[in-house]
């Protein structure tokens, strides 16, 4: 009697936690990016729905990796971003939830401040939601690039 008592409780609080954080958007709010080059953090971004329910990215802030500087305007950006400011820069647009595969986005955008080019974009949550891998291939290319956002 005590077993399924003790079971029955640890069943429905672990339900009530799954519930709780599926009742949330999980991509929303502040993520710490991380360099799939270099292994270190170079910024911090914030994710944000828009009324199609579409999501984006925005650079808050910049970190350097040691023994450089940190990259405060887009050099080699074409356009209107060249040599603008990164900070306040959408660097993922446009990703949306895939309804076919939970926790799966898909038909983004993503901006490479390095190179200055976009490239195509899906993402998945892993781990409950803390972190988000982001894979990204410039149009035309065999291989892409994954990278790794952390959620504070």
């Amino acid at each position: 009697m005590k077993f399924n008592l003790i079971t029955a409780l640890f069943l429905s609080l672990y339900s009530f936690s799954f519930a709780a954080w599926a009742a949330t958007d999980p991509l929303l709010g502040t993520w710490k990016t991380i360099d799939d080059r270099t292994g270190y953090s170079l910024s911090d971004v914030v994710i944000s729905k828009d009324k199609n329910n579409q999501y984006s990215a925005k650079i808050v802030s910049t970190r350097s990796v040691p023994g450089t500087a940190a990259q405060d305007t887009c050099i080699k950006c074409a356009g209107a971003q060249k040599n603008m400011p990164v900070i306040g820069m959408t660097m993922l647009s446009g990703l949306s939830a895939d309804p076919a595969h939970q926790h799966e986005y898909t038909g983004g955008k993503m901006l490479d401040l390095n190179s200055g080019q976009h490239s195509a974009a899906r993402a998945r949550l892993m781990n409950s939601g803390k972190h988000l891998l982001i894979h990204s291939r410039a149009d035309g290319a065999a291989v892409g690039r994954n990278l790794t956002w952390v959620k504070y």
